[in-house]
C-alpha cells in the first residue's frame, strides 16, 4: 500500500537529513554565512544522497532479490538486511542506529541555542534581543 511504503521511506532517509540541520545550526560560528551555509549544505546533501545510492546499489548486487522484495524482512524472521551482512554482530547495526539518535539529539540540545541567539543578534524578533548578549 502507498501509505506504509511513504512512512517507511520516509522513516529512512528523514535521519539522513538531520545531522545536515546540525551544520547549519552552527552558522554563528562561519566567518561568511551567506556564502558558507548553501554550499554546504548542498555539498552534505549530495553526499548524504551518494552514500544512500551507493547502499542501494551495494545492496542490490549482494542481496538476494527476493529478500530485497521482502518489504519487513519476513523471510528471514523479521530481522534487518543489513543486520544479517553485519560484523562482528547484527546487533552493530541496531546499536548504531540508537547511538546516532541520541548524537543527533544531542546535536540539536547544541545547535538549537546558537541558533536562537543569532536570530537574536540579527534583530529579527524583538522579543529575543536579551538573549543576544554573549557571555565572555
Amino acid at each position: 500500500d502507498i501509505l506504509a511504503s511513504f512512512t517507511i521511506i520516509i522513516g529512512i532517509f528523514f535521519p539522513s537529513v538531520t545531522g545536515i540541520m546540525a551544520g547549519s545550526n552552527r552558522s554563528g560560528d562561519l566567518a561568511d554565512p551567506q556564502a558558507s551555509i548553501p554550499v554546504g549544505t548542498i555539498c552534505a546533501i549530495l553526499t548524504t544522497g551518494i552514500a544512500y545510492l551507493a547502499s542501494v546499489l551495494l545492496f542490490a548486487g549482494t542481496v538476494n532479490p527476493l529478500l530485497l522484495r521482502d518489504k519487513f524482512g519476513q523471510s528471514i524472521g523479521g530481522s534487518l538486511v543489513i543486520g544479517n551482512v553485519a560484523w562482528p554482530h547484527p546487533k552493530v547495526i541496531e546499536f548504531g542506529s540508537l547511538l546516532s539518535t541520541i548524537g543527533a539529539g544531542l546535536q540539536s540540545l547544541t545547535g538549537a541555542p546558537r541558533l536562537l541567539q543569532s536570530i537574536a543578534k540579527d534583530g529579527v524578533i524583538p522579543v529575543l534581543e536579551p538573549m543576544a548578549v554573549v557571555s565572555s
